[in-house]
């Protein structure tokens, strides 16, 4: 353990290189639980459609998901740049959204079906997120018990939202997932991706280079 002072602030800085096996063993029965919860749901939707139902795939925000396998049949197709499917001005295209565009190409390289590309791509992107929570929180808590409860609290918690359930409140704790590490792992890849980079922004090691200016150019290419 290392004490990092910044001017009246100071911060334990936990060794992540050296984890102790039941830190190992903790770290992955939190995992484990975790994608359980973020799986079982679509598992158990596929397998309860009948002979005449499909489950498109998505069981949050399937507006926004169907639009991100468009994107990703757009890089499918051989894109790389984003272009508006309907529009009465068709351009040339932008730059946006690379990382549906690089899925589909990915999708397409592998002979991969679109939507379970997007699901592994979840979760790759989830087991990011929770590695850099784990390593994030090492650089406050001195103690591993409350770095563990930390980090199961925050992997699986939310608002205070549910406390109004009772009076037909619904509050962003249930729809506003990229605040949530749980909620964005279930929405989709990016928010998780998203998560990852500003806790890994934040680690008081990257923002000493960054004030430093050193790594300046690497953060605003993250954010």
């Amino acid at each position: 353990m290392k004490g990092v002072k910044k001017g009246e602030v100071f911060m334990f800085r936990y060794n992540t290189d050296m984890i102790s096996r039941r830190d190992r063993i903790f770290f992955i029965t939190i995992s484990f639980v975790f994608f359980v919860a973020i799986f079982a749901p679509f598992i158990i939707a596929e397998l309860k459609c009948g002979e005449n139902t499909i489950f498109g795939g998505f069981l949050f925000n399937p507006i926004d998901g169907n639009s991100y396998l468009a994107k990703m049949y757009q890089g499918w197709v051989g894109e790389w740049r984003f272009k508006l499917p309907f529009t009465s001005e068709p351009g040339d295209g932008a730059y946006l959204f690379l990382l549906y565009l690089a899925l589909g190409h990915l999708a397409r390289l592998f002979h991969l079906p679109l939507l379970f590309v997007f699901h592994l791509s979840r979760v790759t992107g989830s087991i990011f997120l929770l590695w850099s929570l784990w390593s994030f929180l090492g650089e406050f808590y001195e103690n591993p018990r409350v770095r563990k409860f930390a980090f199961a609290l925050a992997s699986f918690g939310s608002g205070m939202g549910w406390l109004l359930l009772p009076f037909g409140a619904f509050t962003s704790d249930f729809w506003v997932a990229e605040t949530y590490p749980f909620l964005s792992s279930y929405a989709n890849p990016h928010f998780p991706i998203g998560l990852a980079l500003v806790l890994w922004l934040l680690k008081p090691r990257i923002l000493t280079k960054i004030k430093e200016g050193r790594w300046i150019f690497v953060a605003f290419g993250v954010t």
